[in-house]
């Protein structure tokens, strides 16, 4: 049987102390980026928020970070304390809030990270984004109240695993004593290959 990945929010934030600032950017941002489709998804279904906004952000962190000038998309974004205004509304709620919700506050984490190099808000992306595949499985298999039994189940779920393995390949990628830039755009590309509750 394979040893399922676990979340384990200590050892990250170890592990991103010894990062570069531009890699803790790059860690948080692939973090956003498997929730952007549930956001997208969401803000259609509802007719609700700034999907335009919510995508063309985070691709300015992205063309910030291949460009290696992070600091400088910074000022070009919109505030942490904007986006919020993103997050749905409990008239707006449908299945997909939840995920929505996830979406925008690990965008918010992102943003504040780029003007305040905190690790601990790359932990909450992070958080964020396993808390959002979590709750998408546990609802996709009807299990509203977990016993430990089942709480081992879900956390082999596919999908939670997907997610999991994603961000500790991308920490070994950026951990990689040779780590550039160029490393970038498979990162996003990985996070763009498992959307996390679509």
């Amino acid at each position: 049987m394979v040893v399922p990945v676990r979340f384990d929010s200590q050892r990250l934030r170890g592990n991103l102390v010894s990062l570069a600032p531009w890699q803790r950017v790059a860690f948080a941002a692939g973090c956003v980026e498997v929730l952007i489709p549930a956001y997208l998804k969401f803000s259609e279904l509802e007719e609700v928020g700034d999907p335009v906004l919510v995508r063309t952000s985070v691709d300015a962190v992205w063309s910030g970070l291949q460009g290696g000038d992070v600091s400088g998309v910074a000022s070009e974004l919109p505030t942490p304390d904007s986006m919020k205004e993103l997050l749905p509304a409990e008239e707006d709620w449908n299945e997909g809030a939840p995920q929505a919700e996830d979406a925008i506050a690990s965008l918010v984490y992102l943003l504040e990270i780029l003007r305040d190099d905190n690790v601990d808000l790359a932990v909450y992306a992070a958080e964020r984004a396993y808390s959002a595949a979590d709750e998408f499985e546990a609802r996709e298999q009807d299990l509203e109240v977990l016993g430990r039994d089942d709480g081992e189940a879900l956390l082999q779920a596919s999908s939670i695993q997907a997610e999991l393995r994603r961000q500790a390949d991308a920490l070994d990628a950026l951990q990689d004593p040779v780590a550039d830039l160029s490393i970038v755009s498979g990162l996003r590309a990985a996070a763009m290959q498992v959307p996390v509750g679509v």
